[in-house]
């Protein structure tokens, strides 16, 4: 019996690549967008695509408010094992997304034409109204899309995220070619391209979640208002990262129009194409672990959740400096590569560095919103995302190409402002200075355990004996010390051999609580219950036996996982 959390780094390791691939195909679909119209239109195509880009982030706040809120409530009920509740919020997400995507799209397509006018300029907002009326038009599966875009990543399933997005990704940029330029259809064309992409990642990703053995199944529900209001608190620092996205967008084009007219426009929707592009690293490193962070937050299993937490601002950092390195490398290339011969190297570069200090700001903004830590959610949010770069930028305007450095200095002031209001709330908690903001109460009294045992038979009876020395010390009665000995030892041996055929480990937790407590057994391997399978024969009387002498037992299949519980 020892403890090393590897299937959690294993875990977390496998939702990294397709998450970051998985955001990516959102982003792309504004960045080729930017690059194609870019190539066919210039400066007024580009500079067109970058204002309409508050609509689209609009969108993406709508969507991300239920359903990004529902996920989470929904993977805090499936730790706390109220495995019902967590379906019910997903049904009430999915209705309510469609509907609310549906009014949404309607009035912003009523009123394309003024909103045209106040997000573009004198020679850009009829190109904006064409590609906004557009958008508007297949609004709903971009809002809806996300539903099963989170839900996905609770099942564990990342790699049918990915394939979706990807998707959506490959033939937003082909009938980016054909309409703009084999059919000519200026940006009308683009914004059809990202409709049509977006409604087929929408039915796929429906589809894969609908698929065999998945915890989450539409069904009609009349969603009830609490339940509501609490998936939007908690949906809010991802609404408002978008809303604030759209705000910023908005008066940093207004700023840099200021300070150097239609040319520093212009440059500013290169470097901040690149910065959505980026997106697919500063929220991918965070997203791959949220589900993760949500099921593990609802178990009060703090060491996996700072662990976890550990892992991702290390992975962060690394690839967030990968990325900027390759801006760096090759930021002399960046105007061409958009069809125009301004030179950005300088904005380039700033943003590198912004980037690098972004993830990290992100990471934490991410974590807080797992942990449903909103307050501190949203001052991160409100902070990196508008206050600190329109602020700087603003101070900045008057100093030529020193403007750039507000993409550093706004994610530099983000991080010390939240970090020392993090600092002086737990001083106030805790008298001590803890940024994870975590009720460890359980963890410093003795009252949890985790660990990790190897698939052998021998292994786990081992640790079935010796387990009885923290059973007594956290005050479990000799009832309850017998049920949790007998459990380990039945349902252990039983996974390992018809689930993992004896191969790799499982990990426990074993948590004390005033009426009883639960033990969690969690593994890899095939999908397998053997609580439903548990017939009269002599194979499964371990397990029958165990079911008779719990409060209650349970599988949950979360996180592409077989996790097992037990109500002592």
């Amino acid at each position: 019996m020892y403890s090393d959390q590897k299937m959690l780094k294993r875990i977390y390791y496998k939702a990294l690549f397709p998450s970051m691939v998985a955001i990516l195909g959102g982003t792309v679909n504004v960045f080729f967008d930017g690059i194609m119209v870019g190539q066919r239109m210039g400066e007024t195509g580009i500079a067109s695509v970058n204002q309409s880009l508050a609509v689209y982030l609009l969108l993406c706040m709508l969507g991300s408010l239920l359903a990004a809120g529902s996920s989470v409530l929904s993977a805090a009920a499936m730790g706390g094992d109220r495995q019902q509740e967590g379906r019910d919020y997903y049904c009430m997400a999915v209705e309510t997304a469609f509907f609310a995507g549906l009014v949404l799209c309607g009035v912003g397509f009523a009123f394309s034409a003024r909103l045209a006018h106040f997000l573009g300029s004198a020679d850009t907002w009829q190109l904006v109204e064409s590609y906004i009326r557009i958008t508007f038009l297949g609004g709903t599966f971009k809002i809806l899309l996300y539903v099963p875009y989170y839900y996905l990543r609770l099942e564990g399933r990342t790699k049918q995220a990915a394939i979706a997005m990807t998707t959506m990704t490959v033939l937003n940029i082909v009938l980016d070619y054909l309409f703009l330029f084999v059919f000519d259809l200026g940006i009308a064309g683009a914004a059809w391209a990202s409709n049509i992409g977006t409604a087929v990642a929408c039915v796929m990703s429906f589809y894969f979640l609908a698929g065999k053995n998945s915890g989450f199944r539409f069904r009609p529900v009349r969603p009830k208002r609490k339940m509501l209001l609490e998936a939007m608190r908690t949906g809010s620092p991802l609404a408002l990262n978008n809303l604030l996205s759209s705000l910023r967008l908005i008066s940093l084009n207004s700023i840099m129009n200021i300070a150097g007219g239609s040319t520093m426009v212009a440059a500013f929707a290169i470097t901040n194409n690149l910065n959505e592009f980026s997106i697919c690293v500063q929220n991918g490193v965070p997203q791959a672990g949220s589900a993760m962070l949500g099921i593990y937050n609802g178990e009060q299993d703090v060491p996996s959740v700072r662990k976890l937490l550990r892992l991702q601002l290390r992975m962060g950092a690394i690839c967030a400096c990968i990325f900027a390195a390759f801006l760096l490398l090759f930021r002399g290339q960046m105007g061409g590569l958009f069809g125009t011969e301004l030179d950005v190297r300088f904005p380039v570069a700033c943003l590198a560095v912004g980037i690098v200090l972004g993830t990290l700001n992100s990471v934490m903004s991410y974590y807080y919103f797992a942990v449903m830590n909103t307050g501190m959610a949203n001052l991160i949010t409100v902070l990196r995302v508008f206050v600190a770069p329109v602020l700087t930028a603003r101070l900045l305007q008057g100093s030529g190409a020193g403007i750039w450095l507000f993409y550093g200095i706004s994610e530099l002031a983000t991080a010390l402002l939240w970090t020392g209001a993090a600092a002086l709330y737990s001083w106030r908690q805790k008298g001590k200075v803890d940024l994870y903001l975590l009720d460890d109460t359980a963890l410093r009294e003795g009252k949890s355990i985790n660990f990790t045992v190897p698939c052998d038979t021998e292994a786990i009876c081992g640790a079935s004996e010796r387990i009885t020395e923290f059973c007594e010390a956290s005050g479990f009665d000799e009832e309850q010390t017998m049920t949790i000995s007998l459990a380990l030892e039945e349902l252990m041996v039983i996974t390992a051999e018809k689930s993992m055929d004896n191969q790799g480990s499982m990990d426990v937790r074993i948590l004390k609580l005033p009426e009883g407590g639960i033990l969690r057994i969690r593994s890899e391997g095939r999908h397998y219950n053997p609580l439903e399978l548990a017939d009269d024969s002599l194979e499964y009387l371990g397990v029958n036996m165990i079911m008779q002498m719990a409060k209650k037992t349970e599988y949950q299949s979360v996180l592409g996982l077989n996790t097992l519980v037990v109500h002592i």
